[in-house]
């Protein structure tokens, strides 16, 4: 008897269900989940820069956590809007519809914003003006479907670019904050919020922004470990605006608002935004799952400025690499990572740029596909007579002006093949799709789907096309740019880490639009509306 009872008691200590639960424990849900976006942070710079980050910033999440090796953005126009809309909504532009960060409106006849909201004002500012919102995003977001199933839940939304914290925090968020580069102010708009809560109130009544101005950007270590760029004054770079040279070191400005966002101090500050706003939310703290979606911007504005090659981006990425260890010290002690589940990819990667490729003999040049519009008319007019035959070019995508082509009886499929004509004979186009006329399509299968996978019909172009490998849609051969279909702009960084998630990886493919749908299943919620992607089975939780 005696015997029975000791294994009794044996068994009400060791079991689960009587066991003290320590504070090492890992719940069933996790308390909080951080969704971290890196702009324009291709693959390779995990491992290019590997050797001077530190133990608890990047090499923490592939050291512990889950990695894989090959994610993918499975469809173009690779940039920004569209990048945080598939992340968080499971789906690609075909069917979310943020097609690109901005497009051709026919029915106001401009181009418009992705983020863009006649109907809602800033909120923060002393002056009100028309402002931002998911108003345009046409799917659920994982973070909706979390408000959804959760009214405790709490989901905030934090980038310096607007559209980067709002596609992410959906449609439903307590709160979606971004960087105001006028005044140094963090802002919303009244989509979410009337007014700001007291945290980031106080923050711009001091003046918060100021202690990451009025200092000098120098090299993070001594310049000799710097290997992975070229040198510091290259005709490749453009200097910042209060600059006439783009060479270390970089100096700030006390009011320089609108510079702070070209240098990593504003990842810092974006970072320590973040980190306000999960003490002052008290986010992680209660009996239901809340939702930071983070998102670093710098990289993407250093990379359009000085180029992936340049001094600027390795130093970048190493004072990012100190801020997510900062972070991820933050969690531990905060809320545990036991308790938070993080995952960290990005938007969009990027291309080298034209001049450094044409100087190491590669294929590459620049494009300024939006410059077109003229010489395409004015080829159209050498056929048809004079007229405004097509409305827009934006990137990579041409608009007819279906108006004028009727009042010329003249058909749009005429016109499409003329445009078609004049775009194949540019060395730098590859092929064409015309979506309504799939007869004039020359795209091979592979480059025709990523290009239907980016096309919404009344959102994107007549005649999408797509440009030849290396070369870049930009403003100038100085930095660079993204948006093709090609592995630099569609290779991304994909790791999951904390909570549940065992320490491995995987080359399986992976495509971005199954973030949302294997986050959502880990939460036991619905997937987002428009989702498309499928649960990545490869992770297999503890």
């Amino acid at each position: 008897m005696k015997k029975l009872l000791l294994f009794i008691g044996m068994f009400l200590i060791s079991s689960p269900a009587f066991a003290q639960k320590s504070s090492s424990s890992i719940p069933a849900k996790p308390k909080l989940v951080v969704g971290i976006v890196v702009d324009q942070m291709r693959y390779d710079f995990l491992f290019r820069f590997w050797d001077l980050y530190s133990d608890g910033g990047f090499k923490r999440l592939v050291n512990d956590g889950f990695l894989c090796q090959d994610a993918r953005y499975n469809y173009f126009l690779t940039t920004t809007g569209p990048g945080h809309s598939t992340i968080y909504t499971g789906a690609t532009p075909s069917i979310h519809g943020i097609v690109d960060n901005i497009w051709y409106d026919r029915l106001s006849k401009k181009e418009i914003y992705c983020a863009s909201d006649s109907g809602t004002f800033t909120t923060g500012l002393e002056i009100q003006t028309q402002s931002m919102s998911p108003y345009l995003l046409r799917s659920s977001t994982m973070t909706d479907e979390l408000k959804l199933a959760s009214k405790q839940s709490r989901v905030i939304g934090i980038a310096l670019k607007d559209r980067a914290a709002i596609m992410p925090a959906g449609h439903m968020a307590d709160g979606a904050y971004w960087y105001d580069a006028k005044t140094g102010k963090w802002i919303t708009s009244t989509w979410y919020k009337k007014s700001l809560p007291d945290w980031l109130s106080d923050y711009n009544r001091r003046d918060g922004t100021n202690q990451y101005l009025n200092q000098t950007w120098g090299l993070l270590l001594q310049r000799d470990r710097y290997k992975q760029c070229t040198g510091d004054s290259v005709i490749y770079e453009d200097p910042l605006s209060n600059e006439t040279l783009p060479i270390f070191p970089h100096h700030l400005g006390k009011h320089d608002y609108s510079i702070l966002p070209f240098t990593p101090f504003a990842n810092t500050m974006t970072k320590d935004i973040a980190i306000n706003a999960i003490k002052s939310e008290q986010l992680g703290k209660q009996n239901a799952t809340d939702f930071l979606c983070i998102s670093f911007s710098s990289t993407d504005l250093i990379g359009h400025k000085f180029g992936p090659n340049s001094l600027e981006t390795e130093d970048c990425y190493l004072r990012l690499d100190r801020d997510l260890q900062d972070l991820f010290k933050f969690l531990d002690s905060y809320v545990g990572l036991n308790n938070v589940l993080i995952f960290l990819t990005a938007d969009h990667g990027v291309a080298i740029n034209p001049q450094f490729a044409e100087d190491n003999k590669l294929e590459g040049g620049l494009v300024q596909s939006d410059q077109w519009k003229d010489s395409i008319n004015n080829y159209i007019s050498n056929f048809y007579g004079r007229g405004s035959w097509v409305s827009d070019v934006t990137v990579q995508q041409v608009y007819l002006d279906y108006d004028f082509i009727a009042e010329s009886k003249k058909s749009c499929e005429e016109i499409a093949v003329k445009v078609k004509e004049y775009l194949l004979n540019k060395k730098e186009v590859l092929c064409v799709t015309v979506p309504e006329y799939p007869i004039l399509n020359d795209c091979s299968d592979y480059v025709e789907q990523l290009i239907m996978n980016g096309y919404q019909h009344g959102r994107s172009g007549d005649i999408l096309f797509s440009v030849s490998p290396g070369w870049v849609d930009w403003t100038s051969m100085k930095g660079s740019s993204h948006g093709t279909i090609y592995s630099y702009d569609n290779h991304v960084p994909l790791i999951f880490y904390g909570w549940k998630v065992p320490h491995g990886s995987s080359a399986a493919s992976v495509v971005i639009s199954d973030i949302a749908p294997t986050v959502s299943n880990w939460l036991n919620i619905a997937f987002p509306s428009g989702c498309t992607g499928k649960p990545i089975t490869d992770i297999r939780l503890k």
